[in-house]
């Protein structure tokens, strides 16, 4: 079964489950598709809508992203987001 519900290619939404809960394969395979701008945008588009409770992972991706592509500015918006309990 494909857990990314999607068979012709990744999504943002696949990018990011990966961020949040991928193994180290999986985050490997997404820094080498990151350096494709284009990817690299749609992962920035969607890091904000992170699960607040894994904030770090979003925070790492959002400085990955932004050495890999200087021009790239994320917000990750944790002022609108709490913590869940």
């Amino acid at each position: 079964m494909n857990p990314n519900r999607n068979t012709e290619g990744f999504t943002a939404l696949t990018y990011l489950n990966w961020i949040q809960r991928g193994s180290t394969e999986d985050w490997k395979c997404l820094y080498r598709l990151c350096q494709d701008l284009s990817v690299a945008q749609v992962v920035a588009a969607i890091l904000p809508l992170r699960d607040p409770d894994l904030m770090a992972s979003a925070r790492l991706w959002k400085h990955l992203l932004e050495d890999l592509h200087p021009g790239l500015q994320i917000d990750l918006k944790p002022h609108q987001r709490g913590v869940g309990v």
